[in-house]
């Protein structure tokens, strides 16, 4: 087998520019049929989708509520506007030329996959600031092969995970930069964007402000990258929220969202650094150590003190059966422990593999500012990983922090896998370096363990209800609330000029309730709720979680009812077309 090409004869840009196309191309035509039907994969991407919509209809830019979800009151939303403004561009520029249809599309497409060709250009550039161009590319290819990150930018995937992970790779990329004030600018103004997306980002911000903390206990140079990252994450942190949010509402508390709650302990932090740097001075490691541990306290004093029903997390003050019977059933939420086997191992092993490589890595650099910078990779992919195991959808971050040793790795072994003596054991060994990477290992895990089934809001009964031509009919009858499971609900508002009672969106709690009491109540009490929100139609799909949840916990609730018989009288079964798994009913009042 031919050795690879010396490093000096790779080229970076092109080769992470070819792989990227490739993979955008190969993603839109395995696609297409979702492109084409308006198959929104998750409900929050069809949430996003009608926010879009309502902007571009005239919706204040402030306002982010969803005025057709639980009908008069509204549903208040905890999303960032600046997510929309991208797919909102699009849109309005492409509308004139193609119509409305085809813009929607091509916004729905073209959004997440500049972000993704924007992700390999920020992974690659990070990790040739690490380890130079052949890892680099190598952590391109990686990146191909990383399901959990990709996943996140396929075509009509709108929602903002994108861009968290785009920040994640940015600010990585940036702790690295030679010069060190710029890189903590641009490094903190990609974890205030971060946090401002979604508050999920609040770990990371304390993790790599961590990792800047240690560059300065072990170097007194470090103290640009150190104080430029604190200032830049909480100046553009206060920036973006009044940005979004406007004033008075960017005053007020919320638990789920960059609000005062955070963004006091940031600027407790930001000042104590200087502050504390200037009373204790930092000519030894220990008063070095000391600035970063007093600005830590006070950053942590600020937020005990404020911080009030915040400190149990953003889902504690829920409404008690809204928290047992819906965010205690979404997956995604829950840590490792809570996963099926087959997830459970998707979550761990891989990163686990990519620590192994920053190691290495770390072990062999010759230069001790090399050896450093592996070991910030590596506390880096750890504390990514540590996260990943109590949130199951923070395994996009940890995979993303785990390629840089993983492509390390993958190149150490891949010249002692060309240097065995046989053409058998070259290829075998070579053939097993596969199984290292993350699709690798995820399919050898699929081979091995016992997986939940798939949910059926991505299998067949999801594409016979909640597709655009599958509520034409809905759509034409004359408009109304409509009570729905709230998975199904953002599609019926994307595709129909009806109002629902709650879609999966926490702040909404008084119409989520109303939905989960509906459904796991008795029919008397079903509709007693049904004429208090004058709800005009009932609505739900066969065989999906949300559906099957209900009839588990209430046998003998109403959802049980509809779905076995008899269905009350007050319910007049609307038809639909043939092969259409949605059931519908008029409500007779």
């Amino acid at each position: 087998m031919p050795a690879l090409p010396p490093p000096s004869r790779w080229r970076l840009a092109p080769s992470v520019a070819i792989l990227a196309l490739l993979l955008c191309l190969l993603m839109t035509t395995l696609g297409w049929t979702t492109i084409q039907t308006l198959a929104f994969r998750d409900p929050d991407d069809a949430m996003r989708y009608v926010q879009v919509r309502d902007f571009l209809a005239g919706q204040g830019w402030f306002d982010v509520s969803q005025h057709r979800v639980n009908p008069p009151v509204g549903g208040p939303m905890h999303w960032s506007r600046l997510v929309d403004l991208p797919i909102a561009g699009v849109m309005l520029v492409l509308r004139p030329l193609l119509g409305a249809a085809t813009a929607d599309r091509v916004a729905l497409v073209l959004v997440p996959l500049l972000l993704l060709g924007m992700l390999f250009g920020m992974l690659a550039l990070a990790v040739r600031r690490l380890a130079g161009t052949l890892p680099a590319i190598m952590a391109a290819v990686l990146l191909v092969l990383s399901m959990p990150v990709l996943i996140q930018f396929q075509p009509t995937r709108i929602d903002h995970h994108g861009w968290q992970i785009l920040m994640a790779a940015t600010a990585l990329w940036a702790i690295f930069d030679p010069q060190a004030r710029r890189g903590g600018i641009i490094a903190g103004l990609a974890v205030a964007l971060w946090t401002h997306v979604s508050s999920e980002g609040l770990p990371y911000a304390a993790l790599f402000g961590g990792v800047l903390a240690l560059a300065y206990l072990r170097d007194a140079r470090a103290w640009p990258r150190l104080l430029a990252f604190a200032l830049a994450l909480t100046g553009g942190a206060a920036a973006l929220l009044l940005l979004a949010r406007g004033w008075p509402d960017g005053a007020r508390i919320y638990c789920d969202a960059i609000s005062p709650v955070y963004l006091l302990p940031m600027i407790a932090a930001s000042v104590a650094l200087p502050v504390a740097r200037r009373l204790l001075g930092e000519g030894h490691w220990l008063r070095r150590g000391s600035i970063a541990a007093l600005a830590g306290v006070v950053g942590a004093t600020v937020y005990l003190a404020v911080g009030g029903e915040c400190r149990g997390g953003p889902f504690q003050t829920l409404d008690p059966v809204v928290y047992k019977y819906w965010y205690l059933n979404v997956a995604e939420g829950r840590p490792v422990w809570e996963q099926s086997p087959l997830m459970a191992a998707i979550v761990i092993v891989p990163p686990l593999f990519g620590m192994i490589g920053c190691f290495l890595a770390a072990r062999n650099a010759e230069e001790a500012d090399r050896r450093f910078a592996w070991i910030i990779m590596l506390l880096i992919a750890g504390g990514a990983y540590g996260v990943s195991l109590f949130v199951m959808r923070a395994l996009s971050i940890a995979n993303l922090m785990a390629l840089p040793g993983l492509a390390m790795l993958m190149l150490l072994l891949l010249p002692k896998a060309q240097a065995l003596r046989t053409a058998w054991g070259r290829v075998l060994a070579t053939a097993a370096l596969c199984g290292l990477t993350p699709i690798g290992i995820s399919a050898l895990a699929a081979s091995l363990l016992p997986g939940e089934p798939a949910d059926s809001a991505t299998g067949q009964a999801g594409d016979n209800c909640t597709g655009q031509a599958q509520l034409q009919h809905l759509a034409a009858l004359p408009r109304g609330t409509i009570m729905a499971p709230m998975d199904i609900s953002p599609y019926l508002l994307a595709f129909t000029p009806h109002a629902v009672v709650a879609t999966p969106h926490h702040r909404n709690e008084a119409g989520m309730r109303a939905v989960i009491r509906t459904f796991m109540g008795g029919a008397d009490d079903a509709r007693a709720i049904l004429m208090r929100h004058r709800i005009a139609y009932l609505a739900y799909c066969p065989g999906r979680a949300e559906i099957d949840s209900y009839a588990r916990h209430n046998p003998a609730g109403f959802m049980q009812l509809l779905l076995t018989g008899p269905v009350p009288t007050w319910l007049e079964r609307v038809p639909t077309a043939p092969g259409d798994s949605i059931r519908l009913y008029r409500v007779r009042r």
